[in-house]
């Protein structure tokens, strides 16, 4: 009794209990993850009356399979090499065949998570320069750049540079002696306009990338057989597996049915075109007569304002997913940095030990906290949250413990003179008196946890941040700005409205 209590104040019917309605897929951060993550999610709404829950642009290989794990997503694409050398830390390079036979019995072994068969292409890691590069005019393998390396630029996805598969062994393996100050980590759809501008010689890049052609590189062989094979799966949790033979059913239909040609073009499409990954993937599907769905996708050719009022629907979603997670988070942490700044000024002790902890938490950048809380809390809005309310607490509560340390003792000796109780003292002069430095904290956290709230989409909880690294990811500026435009908008505004309720709230004396 006791579990399906929690089951239904936890709105988690779809895990444990007692109807399972519903399948969450999730993605990582890049285009042919959304597509792939699409096309499923297109096949399940044709074939069937379970409700898809979209979780994509996940960042990273650890939060999309952590979430995995935790049952925060019920499925998502990754690659054989992937679950291999990072996930599993396996260093011997085998044969495809072998390569997946592992993940396949280990995953399942060790987290019962069960690995479909491949979709049909290897997606692997290659090194790209440019075609026109007259210094590599004449190199056609890694093993050529040996030594030859340390005056070029260089950069690669942050994954690859800290995978078991990545930078230090590539380099090292292939002797590539790159200066530390020309090694450049970088967002993998920024790479490419790095490279396009000479900004870098030499970028990592997955072999299936439409944007290798569009920017005019060449793959340079990997003749050492560096790289482990990278075939694509379905990565799905063992029960979701076992209860819904539907979705075994569905996945089956894609098994083996793209081959790398086809996944390079339907790359391309997404990354030149700018169709969005949903389009594509229902193109392909139509194509192999594997879907009865009709769809009208917008022409993402036309002005922004046309494309910004045909995402009407999709931007009010994500603004009251942004507004939830920021001023949620604000009401909450207001109101407790009020109480814990009132008391750091009753026992000062507490602020010698308080201020230290809340100036480190400032410190820490976005994405490491939401990293730290990932095992703790899983992906979505909680661990959002509770970034959001750390992140917040230094300006609330040093303003709040500011605002009543400066306050002229002879006033609070005057209260006490007339026969105010301490607690009068604080709610009818502290307060009042400290009430335009407690305002300037809160205006500023407003901004601050507006601004670090888009980082939630990279654990899956929404919000303006999700068009913003999609956008990134595709090279999109029309899905860049469909999220940085009101993200910045919405700063400007509950600034604004701070400062409305401020003036409201501070008496005319105290302003003048």
């Amino acid at each position: 009794m006791i579990k399906i209590v929690i089951i239904i104040l936890l709105g988690q019917f779809s895990l444990n209990g007692i109807c399972r309605d519903k399948i969450v897929i999730g993605s990582k951060n890049f285009t042919e993850s959304f597509i792939l993550a699409q096309m499923l999610a297109l096949l399940i709404e044709d074939s069937t009356n379970l409700k898809v829950e979209k979780k994509l642009g996940l960042g990273g290989t650890k939060v999309a399979f952590d979430a995995l794990k935790n049952g925060a997503i019920d499925v998502y694409p990754d690659y054989s090499g992937t679950g291999y050398s990072m996930i599993l830390k396996k260093k011997e390079i085998l044969s495809p065949v072998d390569t997946y036979q592992i993940v396949k019995k280990e995953f399942t072994e060790k987290w019962g998570i069960n690995w479909s068969k491949s979709l049909g292409f290897n997606n692997t890691y290659a090194l790209a320069v440019r075609k026109n590069d007259a210094r590599f005019e004449k190199i056609k393998k890694i093993s050529q750049l040996s030594n030859k390396v340390e005056k070029l630029k260089y950069a690669a996805p942050h994954e690859f540079m800290e995978r078991q598969d990545g930078h230090r062994g590539f380099s090292q393996s292939y002797s590539l002696n790159f200066a530390s100050n020309n090694i450049t980590a970088m967002q993998s759809g920024l790479m490419y306009s790095a490279i396009e501008d000479a900004n870098v010689d030499l970028i990592i890049v997955y072999s299936t990338d439409g944007r290798i052609k569009n920017f005019n590189l060449k793959l340079l062989e990997d003749d050492k057989s560096f790289f482990p094979p990278y075939q694509v799966s379905y990565l799905v949790g063992k029960k979701v597996y076992d209860d819904i033979p539907a979705l075994r059913k569905i996945i089956s239909k894609l098994e083996g049915v793209i081959s790398e040609k086809e996944m390079i073009n339907m790359n391309y499409q997404v990354d030149f075109y700018k169709k969005s990954p949903r389009q594509v993937a229902y193109e392909f599907l139509k194509k192999k007569q594997l879907i009865d769905l009709d769809f009208k996708f917008a022409n993402n050719t036309d002005g922004l304002f046309a494309y910004l009022k045909s995402k009407k629907q999709y931007l009010v979603k994500i603004l009251k997913e942004h507004l939830i997670l920021s001023f949620g988070t604000l009401f909450f942490s207001f109101i407790i940095s009020i109480l814990v700044g009132i008391l750091l000024t009753r026992y000062k002790y507490l602020a010698k030990i308080t201020f230290p902890f809340i100036n480190t938490i400032q410190t820490i950048p976005s994405l490491a906290l939401l990293g730290f809380l990932i095992p703790i809390f899983g992906i979505g809005t909680i661990p959002a949250i509770v970034a959001l309310f750390l992140y917040s607490l230094l300006p609330l509560i040093r303003n709040t413990y500011v605002g009543i340390q400066s306050i002229d003792k002879d006033l609070i000796e005057a209260a006490r003179g007339v026969g105010l109780t301490n607690f009068q003292i604080l709610k009818l002069v502290e307060i009042p008196l400290a009430l335009p430095v407690i305002f300037a904290g809160l205006r500023t956290a407003s901004v601050i946890v507006i601004g670090t709230a888009t980082l939630a989409a990279l654990i899956g909880a929404g919000g303006l941040g999700d068009p913003i690294f999609r956008g990134v990811a595709t090279v999109d500026s029309k899905l860049i700005l469909l999220g940085a435009i009101p993200a910045a908008l919405l700063a400007i505004i509950s600034d604004k409205v701070f400062a409305l309720i401020e003036s409201r709230c501070v008496s005319d004396g105290i302003k003048n």
